[in-house]
């Protein structure tokens, strides 16, 4: 065979080889989850990464907003396609306003729920320089959404009115393939109750509400939804709690000055 035209097929099918290998890579890429605790001290923040879009829920305190954004430049974050905010706490909006002073964040989700703290002021301020859709959910329907190939399902409260500012908190559901999340805010007795109501499957990733706290469903829902994996934003937890984690053989990480990564590609989870 001439040398020219063995070399002309060589390249032709060495580029052939190279798409095809480079659109496997770019799908397997668009399957992989990113899941990152970040170590706040007793606070909250969790970033949720799939087919490039990107899902902040919390912020954590005023104290640690630097850290929070260096660690999601780090991550390579520009842009925020939902920042869910649970609850008013100054431990879970208090970065809140950096956030959107730092990023392009296309939509804000947050309670019904005012507490007129500094930090929900501050937050208030920021708000009126940006375009960004603020969505505050007031009824009792769950708000679902796509994020990449992920299904979102935010869980509000069903009341009115609550003895408790905790039990306003949004409760968030990630369908990751066949992987189940929940990130429980800092939800007390009376909204646990109401999601003890709700026909969820086993839940591999399980933020603990309330940094650890016992309350008396905490114990009914981790039996209910029996976690693979829990997650305190804490650096000690509930004795109650952390026994009842320990009768399903849930994996319990305390997440508190350090920052804790898993990935996924819808079927396993890595840490």
């Amino acid at each position: 065979m001439n040398k020219n035209l063995f070399l002309i097929i060589f390249i032709i099918i060495a580029l052939f080889c190279g798409f095809i290998l480079g659109d496997y890579f770019q799908y397997k890429e668009n399957l992989t989850t990113d899941i990152v605790f970040f170590g706040m001290g007793k606070a909250d923040s969790i970033f949720i990464r799939n087919n490039s879009k990107t899902m902040l829920i919390d912020t954590g305190t005023r104290e640690k907003r630097k850290k929070l954004v260096n660690n999601l430049k780090e991550l390579g974050v520009k842009k925020i396609d939902y920042l869910i905010l649970t609850h008013p706490d100054k431990d879970h909006i208090g970065g809140a306003y950096y956030i959107i002073d730092n990023f392009k964040v296309e939509r804000i989700i947050q309670s019904k729920f005012e507490k007129g703290n500094k930090a929900e002021l501050r937050l208030k301020e920021s708000l009126k320089n940006t375009t960004l859709e603020n969505i505050i959910i007031t009824t009792s329907e769950d708000y679902k959404f796509d994020l990449g190939n992920l299904k979102i399902t935010i869980y509000p409260p069903r009341e009115d009115s609550y003895t408790k500012s905790n039990d306003y908190s949004l409760i968030t559901h990630v369908e990751d393939g066949d992987l189940n999340y929940i990130f429980a805010g800092d939800a007390e007795e009376i909204l646990l109750s109401e999601i003890l109501q709700k026909k969820l499957p086993p839940i591999d990733i399980y933020k603990v509400p309330h940094h650890g706290k016992w309350n008396i469903n905490s114990v009914k829902i981790i039996e209910k939804i029996s976690p693979k994996y829990a997650i305190i934003t804490n650096n000690i937890g509930d004795k109650r709690v952390i026994e009842s984690l320990k009768e399903i053989e849930a994996k319990t990480f305390y997440i508190f000055d350090s920052d804790l990564y898993f990935r996924s590609d819808g079927k396993d989870l890595q840490y």
